[in-house]
Parts: structure tokens; C-alpha cells; sequence
């Protein structure tokens, strides 16, 4: 079926009697569970006054919703809020939980039960649980919990068809949990069972907002409970949930295979940082060699310079009558410098996509081999001495994938210094997918003594940025906690399809911006405005040793770094400009939708001194590189 991911509708589009919430901890398989019971896709868009996403699709009568994942239901951030939101207007829920985390994930499906939220479970990774010596006697979790429980094995669809048929069977058990506590909120409150449990559990926003005697509490006290209450709350839960988890699974200890052997090794630092490199390595290799020369080669190469680019400037040239008029309007179709039908296309389809493809296949990779945890132990201690813990090698790689969604991500780093530190680092010194798919093609062609100086350069340039930021804003860092997952082979199908979506996405993303970058970029060159910004920007593109052209790479760089690399290639430039252009494009300002995500989260004053601050970083640390290329005669 064509859904309408695939065509752009928008959730009025879904008919739908009832909604159906899809809820979990993180890193559950709530994603893969969304997409085998989803039937019909709409578009993924930000939750209303929020920069959360959220995916909506049609499954039977319900509109299904797939929400953040998150520990609790309460308001301690905005992936909580959000949740909260959806299940409050939800007809019903289905849980995710991880079979290996009973005692972790269990504390979200009694929350939802005490809130009297009619609720499914899907046992989920129970194939992970058999291999880790779990058992689990599904029978008496239903019984415990008093709701439909499915296991589920949701990566090989496993059990999804039996989720799909008890999904009408969901229901809110009577329980007293928290109900003798409801008499500590006021006697002439208003509000349903679910918001009485969160009033008590302590949730500020929503004490604002109900009735209270007829009189709306906003504007007044921010919690209608005394405080110390939720502790108490979250205390006999937590109990309640030890004692179920002890009561239905059985734990028998499994000897350590070649599994735990490759996790030791991962995580610790001498055995760990050489097999961090070797994957770096191949991924370079794979990225750098074989998709950005021989198969960029052949799209953008033969089949677009070739012979598509051609075919469409004589299109248009035959098809626009001969006229003055018609001259700007040729210009900005088909000149050859960024016309909107043929370079533009080139480079997005020809370069770019081969590149995206690759890299998110790459980070999926190591995504779904849970890799990626454990490179977040590895750089723990690397990361606190710039004030981060490890945690923050997640919004790093997702950087590598998308600037503007890693800045998003850093709401998981911790404090307020962390989120700050991290940003800054994202904004000044991490390329995007779409930007080092270009760079590796260009330091591939150079050898790796480039790439490894270059990858030199941004390192130092991070390590110093960040032990600046550490030294001046107050505070301190956090301590990394986390659990590790087991190691595992990827699954191809759920590996394709995350790769198809996220590229999928980006290009919708990229593609109109280019276009109408393109377009302005054009225009601006036809009316001979390219050549002032150049002309002003000449005494920085001297000072580190570039033509004066590069003028136009920089202007580029404004509007999307990738731009600005995919704009070098087409210039007759030395290995040593190469590799200036590269650190100064590098480490040049973010986008325009980067700054905008920085604005955002950040505020204007951190904003103001991130763009300003890339500026001074950029050119300063390209006239070094200038200065120290020339001396050594290179």
C-alpha cells in the first residue's frame, strides 16, 4: 500500500474512530513495533509547540501514534511532556517492554495501569531474554499486571499478528495503588483518574491547569500535593514492580561467549581504541573509496554530465522562445554553474544520494550491533576532560549524520552546561553525513596522510574548543550511567528500511533547500552580486592562501555546508588548498537551519556567539594550516 508517508498527506487524512498510543523506555523496538502494525504512514512532523517528533499512521480503526520514548509518564522534559499529552487524549495504549529489563521497563506499565489508561503489553526481545538465560512466564505476568501481554520479537515479526488481535482486548485493571492518595488533592478538583494520579505523582504544568472549584488553577500554586509525595509514589511502584519481575521470570546465569569477549574488548581503552579506528577505518574506506569515487563517479560522471545534464539543456534551450526576457529565466535553469534543473539535480542525485545511502547504512550498522553504547563507555574519559561524559558521543555521531538533529538530541546529555558545551562543539567542528560524504571523496583522492591530518585538526580543535568552554562556564559535568545491550547481528530488513527513511528524509529536507538555494545563488550571480561578495570576502580567502572564487564557496557555506563542499569539487585547486578549503569549510558557520536549532534551544546570546565564534575559528585555524602547508614546502 502507498502510504501517506509517501505521499505527503497529513493526519487529517487518516479515518480513524479511536486513537491507539504506542509507548516505551528507550531503545524497546517501539520504532520497529510502529512499523509492522502500521498500515498506512503519514507524514513525521514536530509535536504541536514542541521540536519532538512524532509519527502518526492509520492502523485499523485507530490513528496510531508512536511517542518519545521515556522511563515515566510525568514532565521532567519535553519527550515526557509530549508523551504525557498523547496518552492523556489516547483511547488506549500498547506498552513496549524489553523482556531483558523487566525490573526497569515495568515501572512506565503500572504508571499507565494506575492512571487507569487502558493498556496492551508487548513483551518485546524476548529472543534477546532466552539468550541471556531469562525466562519469563508470560501467563503470570498477565495475571500480575491484569492486561493482554504478547511476546513479541518485533525485528523478525515475531508475534505481531497476535499483538494486531489483542490490541481490542486492552483494558485498565481496577487497582488502589494510588487511589488512597487522592484524598491529599482538593475536594472540589475536576479531573479524570489519570490526571489525579499524575497531580499526585507531582506534575507541576498540569497543576496549573485543571479546575479547581469551577476556577482554573493556572497563574496560582504550581503543585497541589505536599512536596515529598511522588517519592513516596515511585517508591511503592518501584517495589510493586520487583516483586512482580521476581514472581514471573526465572534468571539462570549464562557463561560469557564470544559475545561478552568482543564487549570487553570494545570498552577498554588499549583494546578498544584500536578496533574504534580500524571501523573508522573501513567505514573511510567504504565511504571515501568505494561510493564517492567509483560509484559518484558513474552517477554524477557519465549519467548526469553525460548525459542527462545534455538531454536537458537542449530541452529547455528548444522549448523558451528566443527573447530578452527569456535570458534570466535560462539562466537560473540550466547555466552551468548551479542551474536548477541540471547541476542541482546532479548534485543531489548523482552525489549526495550515493553518499547519504552509505553513511546511514554505516551508522545503522553500528546502531543495530549496539556498537554505539559502547563507544560511549570507551569515550567517557576522553569526553570528561571537555566537561562531557559519554553520553555526548551520541549527539556527536548523530552530528556526523545531521548537525541540525544532533542539536536536538543534546536535551539527553544532562545540565544545562553539558546541552551548551556539546552544541557549541556540534556547530563549530562536526561535519554533517551529507558534507564529509563529499570531504572523503575529495581527501580520498589525496591519500590517507590527508584525511588523517585533517581528522587530526578537527580532533585538536575540538579538544581545545572544549577544555575552554569547561574551564570558563560554571558548573560541572555529570557521570556517565548507562546499560550496555547485547552485542548482536544486525537484522537486514529492519537495517534497509532505517536506511531508507533516513535518507528519505534528508533528502526531503535537503533537495527544496538546495533548490532554492540554487536559485538565489543564481540569481545573485546573473545580476553580478556573487562577484561583490566575493570582492569583500577576498582579504580572508587571501589570508588563508585561497583564489579569490573560493569567495563563492564561503557564501555556499551560509546556507548549507554541504554546499560548500560539493562546490569544491568543481575548483582547480592544489592538495594543500584542498585541504584548507576543507578545515575552513569545516569549521565555518552552521546552516542556516543549524542556527535556526541553535537559536531555538540555546537562546540569542549563545546563538549570536556560536555563529561569531565559528567565523573567528574557521579562518584562524586555516591561515595556521596555510602558513604551516607553505613552510614545509607543500
Amino acid at each position: 500500500m502507498e502510504g501517506c508517508h509517501d505521499t505527503g498527506c497529513d493526519a487529517s487524512e487518516i479515518d480513524a474512530d479511536s486513537t491507539l498510543a504506542l509507548v516505551g523506555c528507550p531503545n524497546v523496538g517501539k520504532s520497529v513495533v510502529f512499523a509492522e502494525l502500521a498500515e498506512q504512514y503519514v507524514d513525521v512532523s514536530n509535536y504541536p509547540g514542541t521540536t519532538v517528533d512524532t509519527t502518526l499512521a492509520e492502523f485499523g480503526d485507530y490513528q496510531l501514534t508512536d511517542t518519545p520514548g521515556v522511563y515515566g509518564i510525568s514532565a521532567f522534559n519535553e519527550e515526557e511532556r509530549v508523551t504525557r499529552e498523547i496518552v492523556l487524549e489516547a483511547d488506549a495504549v500498547v506498552n513496549v517492554v524489553d523482556a531483558t529489563h523487566l525490573d526497569r521497563d515495568l515501572f512506565l506499565t503500572l504508571q499507565l495501569l494506575d492512571m487507569g489508561i487502558p493498556t496492551v503489553v508487548a513483551l518485546n526481545m524476548m529472543d534477546e531474554a532466552e539468550a541471556g538465560g531469562i525466562d519469563i512466564d508470560v501467563d503470570a505476568l498477565e495475571d500480575a499486571l491484569g492486561v493482554p501481554v504478547v511476546p513479541t520479537v518485533a525485528v523478525d515479526g515475531e508475534g505481531t499478528d497476535d499483538l494486531r488481535e489483542r490490541i481490542p482486548e486492552a483494558t485498565a485493571p481496577e487497582t488502589t495503588a494510588v487511589e488512597d492518595y487522592y484524598d491529599e488533592l482538593p475536594d472540589e478538583l475536576t479531573a479524570t483518574r489519570a490526571e489525579k494520579t499524575l497531580l499526585v505523582e507531582g506534575d507541576e504544568p498540569l497543576a496549573r491547569e485543571v479546575d479547581v472549584g469551577g476556577v482554573m488553577a493556572d497563574g496560582g500554586s504550581a503543585a497541589l500535593v505536599e512536596p515529598g509525595l511522588r517519592e513516596e509514589i515511585y517508591g511503592g511502584r518501584r517495589s510493586r514492580v520487583q516483586s512482580i519481575a521476581d514472581e514471573v521470570q526465572t534468571v539462570t546465569e549464562v557463561e560469557g561467549g564470544i559475545r561478552e569477549w568482543l564487549s570487553d574488548l570494545m570498552i577498554h581503552p588499549l583494546t578498544g581504541t584500536p578496533i574504534a579506528l580500524a571501523m573508522l577505518g573501513l567505514i573511510f574506506y567504504l565511504i571515501g573509496g568505494v561510493v564517492a569515487q567509483r560509484i559518484v563517479g558513474i552517477t554524477e560522471g557519465d549519467i548526469f554530465a553525460q548525459h542527462y545534464n545534455p538531454a536537458v539543456e537542449a530541452f529547455v534551450s528548444d522549448l523558451l522562445p528566443e527573447a530578452a526576457w527569456v535570458d534570466p529565466i535560462e539562466f537560473l535553469l540550466i547555466n552551468p554553474e548551479l542551474g536548477l534543473l541540471t547541476i542541482t539535480v546532479q548534485y543531489v542525485v548523482g552525489v549526495l544520494l550515493p553518499l547519504v545511502l552509505a553513511f546511514y547504512l554505516a551508522i545503522g550498522l553500528l546502531e543495530d550491533s549496539g556498537i554505539l553504547p559502547r563507544l560511549a563507555v570507551l569515550t567517557d574519559r576522553g569526553l570528561n576532560r571537555i566537561g562531557l561524559n559519554g553520553r555526548a558521543v551520541v549527539p556527536m555521531i548523530v552530528g556526523v549524520g545531521c548537525v541540525t538533529m544532533a542539536v536536538i538530541t543534546t536535551r539527553m546529555v544532562g545540565s544545562k552546561r553539558e546541552r551548551l558545551i556539546s552544541t557549541a562543539l556540534l556547530g563549530l567542528a562536526v561535519p554533517c553525513s551529507a558534507q564529509i560524504g563529499v570531504i572523503m571523496g575529495l581527501l580520498a583522492g589525496l591519500g590517507l596522510v590527508w584525511w588523517f591530518g585533517y581528522l587530526g585538526v578537527l580532533l585538536a580543535v575540538l579538544g581545545i574548543a572544549g577544555l575552554v568552554l569547561d574551564r570558563t562556564l560554571p558548573g560541572e559535568g555529570q557521570a556517565l550511567v548507562t546499560e550496555l545491550p547485547r552485542l548482536r547481528v544486525p537484522r537486514p530488513g529492519n537495517l534497509l528500511r532505517k536506511t531508507y527513511n533516513r535518507t528519505k528524509m534528508f533528502l526531503r529536507e535537503a533537495a527544496p533547500l538546495f533548490a532554492a538555494t540554487a536559485l538565489v545563488v543564481s540569481a545573485l550571480d546573473y545580476v553580478g552580486g556573487l562577484d561583490a561578495i566575493m570582492d569583500g570576502l577576498r582579504p580572508l580567502t587571501t589570508l588563508i592562501g585561497m583564489p579569490a572564487d573560493f569567495g563563492q564557496i564561503l557564501v555556499l557555506g551560509l546556507i548549507r555546508r554541504d554546499f560548500a563542499a560539493a562546490g569544491m569539487t568543481d575548483m582547480a585547486l592544489s592538495n594543500a588548498q584542498i585541504f584548507v578549503g576543507l578545515i575552513v569549510i569545516t569549521l565555518f558557520v552552521p546552516c542556516i537551519l543549524t542556527m535556526t536549532m541553535i537559536l531555538k534551544e540555546r537562546g540569542k546570546k549563545s546563538a549570536l556567539l556560536m555563529w561569531l565564534g565559528s567565523w573567528v575559528a574557521a579562518f584562524s585555524v586555516g591561515a595556521v594550516a596555510a602558513a604551516t602547508l607553505g613552510v614545509l614546502g607543500v
